[in-house]
């Protein structure tokens, strides 16, 4: 049975993105979480954060503390994204808690790389356990995006 996770920067009612002075738009953030989780299983869902409105990506970082799947032949994988595109910034990574010690995966599915979110909402970033571990081991997951912020039309820059 999968499980559904929450970083601390996750909340419920909706992420509170901080006023931004509109000079400094286009200034690099990021969003930065971490969640301990259980042995994986296919399903598994974390929830880290929210994507502000006009938010454009730069880069995608998945990390896991430890080694997730103990087998000798791992099987764990998983994807991040949003709602609707689970995939969006990462498909099936192999690199992600299957070696002893930290292990992280940067690389950013195309569709991922420099995605606008025009959803008109912020946009909540998850990531999913597309195949659970063989071996599974509790640790704790880490994701960064970095992104900046378009301006809005019509708003001074």
């Amino acid at each position: 049975m999968s499980t559904v996770y929450q970083s601390s920067n996750y909340n419920t009612n909706g992420y509170a993105q901080p006023a931004i002075d509109p000079g400094l738009a286009q200034v690099t953030v990021n969003l930065h979480a971490t969640c301990a989780v259980n042995a994986p299983v296919t399903g598994d869902t974390v929830y880290f954060g929210y994507l502000p409105k006009q938010a454009v990506v730069h880069g995608v970082t998945l990390k896991a503390d430890g080694q997730l799947d103990s087998s000798g032949s791992p099987t764990l994988t998983y994807d991040v994204g949003i709602a609707g595109s689970a995939q969006l910034f990462m498909a099936a990574s192999a690199l992600v808690g299957r070696a002893s010690g930290p292990s992280y995966d940067t690389t950013t599915a195309a569709g991922g790389k420099l995605w606008t979110n025009t959803t008109g909402a912020d946009a909540a970033v998850f990531a999913t356990v597309h195949t659970g571990a063989a071996t599974g081991a509790p640790g704790t997951l880490e994701l960064m995006i970095d992104y900046h912020v378009e301006p809005v039309t019509g708003l001074p820059v």
